[in-house]
């Protein structure tokens, strides 16, 4: 009999489930929309109860587009975005909305945890804290809406909600605790001085004892959520994690030497390394995270894709939409090609993609975005390439930055949106100097929580047999020497934008309450 796994992704913008058989190949998928509130600028919201009802659906539109019956799935796996804090009072009900990844309301907490100069920072190198972590947004809830804090029975993030909603058993996973709340596996679990100094234990004795690791088998299917989805009851639901982090296992990047190049609307640069590794500007490294025995190190941009959607979506000019129109194509594409004609460094352009801060190097929440160099004869393919590039430069950043710490890289995998543009994942490859490998199954993250599903399920006996059988490359990009070459300056003018900048940016952003 065939057996099939069924990953499930629990985006920014959407539930994302697919069906995949056990080579790898994606059957029939479904996406479920998520809504996000903004109720002040840098906060981001969204509901349980919106989760539940994308989770449901995205399972059911993937079983219908395979065709695979549902006692035909031997395993689940899940994923989410992190950090993204859940509440839930005694009966498994949330008490407020959900503070997503992206919010940034604990700027001030940050800078408390910060302060707190506990060991446990060495995770960030010892030096500031993003207000995406955990304990920051754990100290705002406590600080702003303590009767949230008293009444909540368990708190965790979104990838364990969907553990609990499928099947019943509360837990916490090893990767979104390692990554943003200081666990380590090696060190006794939860730095609880960090904790104390912050006036946090009380949350923490909220927490699910049980930490499960990436395809270690939570529980089976409740029969609630097998009647609603069409699923089987008792199918086992892997351990997930975090959706970037997930992401490494769909495209097999688990060896030192390989780092994976996460993109979407933010982009996350995630390495392995067989040496623990803390410095300035770098997250991690983070013990057994993904695969037991191996750390993981990590960068990340805050604003890659979604700068690119903002620039498209507001500010193209009427010729390009025009153009789009009467061929029948979308913008992107005008614009790749028009931007493709324009040499590396877009004739003197540099963006800073801090459009919400900076994650790394410089962990700077309150960093901004820059356009720079601009003259009249520049046109919006200028400015179109040029945001491309100064992506490319951010994260060559964080990659000079992890090979000056010892993290040995050969080469990059590359998944998500980016990928789709030959132009973009060309001036990454430029950029860094670097090939560049793209996977066939560009639903990386879903497939990689599918991998987690296959060992769930006994079909793979381990998370790297698994990946190794159900990845494969579909085509490698070859950097440019020459345009190699040309782009080191422009690297270095990023860099300076942002040190020149960095004073009156904070200025200008705290001058708006």
């Amino acid at each position: 009999m065939a057996r099939y796994v069924l990953g499930i992704d629990a985006g920014t913008e959407s539930f994302r489930a697919g069906v995949f058989d056990a080579s790898g190949r994606c059957l029939g998928f479904g996406v479920s929309p998520n809504r996000t509130a903004h109720p002040h600028p840098g906060w981001a919201e969204q509901s349980p109860q919106d989760w539940d009802r994308a989770l449901v659906e995205s399972i059911r539109k993937a079983l219908a587009a395979s065709g695979v019956a549902g006692k035909d799935i031997c395993g689940i796996g899940v994923d989410g975005t992190s950090c993204s804090v859940v509440f839930l009072d005694a009966s498994g009900q949330p008490l407020r909305d959900a503070l997503i990844w992206m919010d940034i309301r604990s700027v001030k907490e940050a800078e408390d945890v910060a302060a707190t100069g506990d060991p446990a920072l060495r995770y960030v190198g010892g030096g500031a804290v993003s207000p995406e972590w955990f304990p920051c947004k754990a100290a705002w809830v406590k600080r702003h809406e303590p009767r949230v804090v008293e009444k909540a029975a368990t708190v965790f993030e979104l990838t364990d909600w969907m553990a609990l909603r499928l099947t019943g058993e509360r837990t916490v996973n090893i990767d979104t605790t390692t990554i943003r709340w200081f666990y380590d596996s090696s060190a006794g679990g939860f730095p609880r001085s960090l904790y104390r100094s912050m006036d946090l234990l009380d949350v923490l004795e909220r927490v699910p004892g049980r930490v499960v690791r990436i395809g270690e088998t939570v529980g089976g299917l409740t029969r609630e959520l097998a009647e609603r989805t069409g699923l089987a009851e008792g199918t086992p639901v892997g351990g997930g994690g975090a959706d970037a982090f997930i992401g490494v296992i769909g495209i097999n990047a688990l060896k030192p030497g390989t780092l994976a190049l996460i993109t979407g609307s933010s982009t996350l640069v995630v390495g392995i390394s067989d040496k623990e590794i803390h410095a300035r500007g770098l997250f991690g490294s983070y013990p057994d995270a993904i695969l037991p025995g191996l750390q993981v190190i990590e960068g990340g941009q805050v604003s890659t894709g979604s700068v690119v959607h903002w620039f498209t979506s507001g500010f193209v000019g009427a010729d390009i939409t025009a153009e789009a129109a009467s061929r029948g194509c979308a913008v992107y594409d005008v614009l790749n090609a028009r931007a493709a004609g324009i040499p590396p460094g877009s004739e003197g352009l540099v963006v800073l993609e801090h459009w919400q801060g900076n994650r790394t190097p410089w962990t700077d929440p309150l960093s901004r975005g820059v356009i720079r160099g601009l003259t009249l004869g520049h046109t919006p393919a200028h400015v179109y390439r040029a945001i491309l590039e100064g992506v490319a430069y951010g994260t060559e950043v964080i990659v000079r930055r992890m090979e000056q710490n010892g993290v040995h890289i050969n080469d990059l995998i590359a998944c998500g949106g980016a990928t789709q543009s030959s132009l973009w994942m060309q001036i990454h490859a430029d950029v860094s100097g670097k090939r560049i490998a793209i996977p066939e199954e560009q639903q990386a993250v879903t497939l990689g929580s599918a991998i987690a599903g296959s060992v769930a399920g006994g079909m793979y006996g381990d998370l790297s047999s698994a990946a190794a059988a159900m990845v494969r490359v579909q085509r490698v990009v070859e950097p440019n020497a020459q345009a190699h070459e040309r782009y080191r300056p422009y690297v270095s003018q990023y860099e300076e934008t942002y040190e020149a900048l960095k004073e009156p940016s904070r200025r200008l952003v705290r001058s708006l309450g």
